[in-house]
């Protein structure tokens, strides 16, 4: 008998290898495709029980102990004294959302914060190797998919090598979103993962969902097709048909 030649010799090698590969690795696949299409069926918001939960704030009681120069009118949420690049102040907070903040001691106002100010915020939240402030502009809508508010709001841009952006809103001088260039290769990946290609967040996209159940089809009828190209079972199957 003719030894086999190298080249089928690797070619037999290597339909084994893709073959025993694909039962462990297929199933992995037939779970992310089936599970993302069911995923997809699911309304995100129900899903968070966000339907039946309400996040609105409370009033504070008319007869909350507060600074002389508050006046409580029925719609303050919270008033509370804190520290901010260093100094303290009051943060004002109403049912609608809105935030101011005051000097702790005459109430006068102090937001919106100023560039600098967010210049400053942003150099003493700063945990990386050494770097300055590029710099700092007021934003009033969303910047593509990084930041999606509260508005306004500093953009402070450092000078590091990733390009990092520091969001800080401009009514509370709290610290919002901080993106980098590592994060933005990550939200294209991530838009084309799930096939959102300007939101970044709708899982129930129609296009998810009909490929998520195309993929689910293929990964099953491969399975079928792997265990029709399994000796045993072609044995079985030959036996059983002469007997």
């Amino acid at each position: 008998m003719a030894t086999p030649s190298l080249k089928l010799r690797l070619h037999v090698l290597g339909s084994k290898i893709h073959k025993w590969l694909t039962i462990f690795v297929g199933v992995q696949v037939l779970l992310w495709m089936g599970t993302g299409a069911l995923m997809s069926f699911l309304d995100l918001e129900e899903v968070r029980s966000e339907h039946v939960v309400s996040r609105e704030q409370e009033a504070l009681p008319a007869d909350a102990p507060l600074p002389a120069w508050v006046a409580n009118d029925g719609t303050l949420a919270a008033v509370t004294t804190r520290s901010l690049d260093g100094d303290a102040v009051t943060e004002v907070r109403k049912v609608d959302g809105s935030v101011s903040l005051h000097d702790p001691v005459t109430g006068r106002k102090l937001s919106p914060i100023s560039a600098p100010k967010a210049r400053s915020i942003a150099l003493r939240a700063w945990t990386g190797p050494r770097t300055t402030i590029e710099g700092a502009r007021l934003v009033h809508e969303p910047v593509g998919t990084e930041f999606r508010g509260p508005f306004p709001a500093w953009q402070v841009t450092y000078a590091d090598e990733a390009s990092t952006r520091l969001y800080i809103d401009a009514s509370s001088g709290t610290l919002g979103a901080a993106r980098s260039d590592t994060w933005r290769l990550f939200d294209f990946i991530w838009g084309l993962h799930i096939m959102d290609w300007t939101e970044r967040d709708r899982i129930n996209s129609w296009w998810l969902l009909l490929f998520g159940i195309g993929g689910t089809i293929i990964a099953l009828s491969g399975f079928v097709l792997l265990a029709n190209r399994m000796p045993r079972l072609r044995r079985r199957t030959k036996k059983s048909k002469l007997a």
